[in-house]
């Protein structure tokens, strides 16, 4: 699941598949057994995730826009990345 988060969302250059990733791993780490589903998003550690992001964003949402491209294949977003793109982006969304 997690790989159809690259390149804005499904390759699409629309809503950054990094921020979704942090966030959706952010939900895995809290999340209890049992816990009220209403309880998540009322959750603080979710805007923490997302003021890191717009920090390192510039307030930018699009994928395209951050990187100022669309990725044409995986292989073309997997190549970006070794390169060190988005590393801003997911160091920032990695600390905590």
């Amino acid at each position: 699941m997690a790989s159809g988060f690259a390149g804005g969302i499904s390759l699409s250059g629309g809503a950054c598949g990094a921020l979704a990733a942090a966030i959706w791993l952010t939900a895995m780490d809290g999340r209890e057994e049992g816990a009220s589903k209403i309880g998540y998003f009322n959750n603080p550690a979710y805007s923490a995730v997302i003021d890191r992001f717009v920090e390192s964003t510039d307030c930018e949402f699009e994928c395209c826009e951050i990187v100022g491209r669309k990725f044409e294949s995986i292989d073309d977003h997997a190549a970006y990345l070794r390169e060190g793109g988005c590393s801003e982006v997911i160091e920032a969304l990695a600390t905590q």
